[in-house]
């Protein structure tokens, strides 16, 4: 009797989604980074397939699948697959770290929390810190849509990848593509019900 009060007492306390893991539904969210060519032209550009999933302690994971790429030009896609990304040899990057789960128990529906995180990114063969300023806001259904307070900026250098953007400048006949990368993200994180 004594162990079921206290079981009891702890769920009170702590609800049970507090306990949950979840995974990313790649219907809700987006993943939408900036370029700049020739000092002045700025495109959006979009990741369009995305996989993840946030564990009960924290630990967030993002994969992105490069070959998903969208830049609203056919031409251009092929371009950045082969030449920038090389799908053929790096088909995927893999975004991970942790976030404080520890107030998320008490998280209503439509509030938000806002941290910094610091997270590993391993894009092209190199791995790299990131760090990001994150909004995370319960949804309903106990959706978490982890969103960026502000851009998170990518060096294309720090990763290796200045001959892919050699190879685009010169395909596409422009005077310059800037290597830094201003990248923002809505990733909505569902119950995982496995």
């Amino acid at each position: 009797m004594r162990t079921r009060h206290l079981f009891v007492t702890l769920l009170a306390v702590f609800p049970l989604c507090s306990f949950a893991a979840w995974k990313l539904d790649n219907n809700q969210s987006e993943l939408k980074f900036l370029s700049v060519k020739n000092n002045a032209v700025i495109e959006q550009h979009a990741i369009k397939q995305l996989d993840g999933s946030l564990t009960d302690e924290g630990k967030v994971q993002l994969m992105l699948d490069l070959s998903s790429v969208d830049t609203q030009i056919p031409i251009r896609d092929e371009r950045m697959k082969t030449m920038l990304f090389r799908v053929a040899d790096y088909p995927k990057a893999m975004l991970e770290g942790e976030v404080d789960v520890s107030g998320l128990g008490d998280l209503k529906t439509g509030e938000t929390l806002s941290q910094q995180v610091s997270l590993k990114l391993n894009l092209h063969g190199a791995i790299n810190p990131v760090n990001a300023d994150l909004m995370i806001t319960r949804l309903v259904d106990d959706t978490l849509m982890i969103s960026t307070k502000s851009p998170v900026i990518i060096d294309a250098k720090a990763f290796g990848m200045e001959s892919g953007l050699k190879a685009l400048q010169e395909v596409a006949n422009l005077n310059g593509i800037l290597p830094s990368v201003p990248v923002f993200v809505n990733l909505a994180f569902v119950p995982d019900e496995s």
